[in-house]
């Protein structure tokens, strides 16, 4: 027959391992969900600045287009004035084009491997 010190022994463990348990799941889901959560801010802010050059690409192209027109139309109308701006904007487009950065992720230090297939 155990002794009534025995018994008072087994509560107070028990006690504690479950709130380390407890504990231990919550600071694992934590943890988890803090690694996931930057994982998709990491994403998100490669989304937007793959959005903003596209953006700036666009404009470059519309840009070269119009370009292409005014020299077509050139012999046709005098627009000297308005090609001169088109290619100034062209280059400056181009300059806003070479600023826009996109952030690379490197999966592999994340220890996530398997986002690159």
């Amino acid at each position: 027959m155990a002794g009534n010190k025995d018994l008072k022994m087994k509560g107070p463990l028990m006690e504690e391992e479950s709130q380390t348990v407890k504990e231990a799941y919550q600071r694992g889901k934590f943890d988890t969900m803090k690694h996931y959560r930057a994982m998709m801010i990491m994403y998100r802010d490669q989304t937007r600045a793959i959005e903003a050059r596209h953006l700036v690409e666009f404009n470059k192209v519309r840009l070269q287009a119009k370009l292409e027109f005014l020299h077509e139309c050139e012999s046709l109308f005098s627009m000297y004035h308005e090609k001169k701006k088109t290619e100034f904007d062209l280059a400056l487009g181009e300059s806003k084009l070479e600023d826009v950065r996109v952030p690379t992720i490197d999966w592999f230090k994340l220890g996530e491997p398997i986002m690159y297939d």
